[in-house]
């Protein structure tokens, strides 16, 4: 599962989820959307299988970001 994010400066969490896919390729299409709309647009997309970590964190894999 890849889940993409918008990065912030406002709020207690530096980002925002727009969408979650099962293909990278769906989550690039959504990062070139976004940016085909804000050059300036900076995102995150990372990788999870579901795993969780002792503390029950979601353990994920940073793939892509600017």
């Amino acid at each position: 599962m890849y889940q993409v994010y918008i990065k912030t400066d406002t709020g207690l969490d530096k980002k925002r989820l727009i969408g979650e896919f099962r293909d990278f390729e769906k989550a690039q299409e959504k990062i070139e959307a976004e940016l085909a709309k804000n050059p300036d647009f900076k995102y995150v997309i990372e990788e999870t299988n579901g795993s969780v970590d002792v503390y029950g964190n979601l353990i994920v894999d940073v793939v892509d970001e600017n």
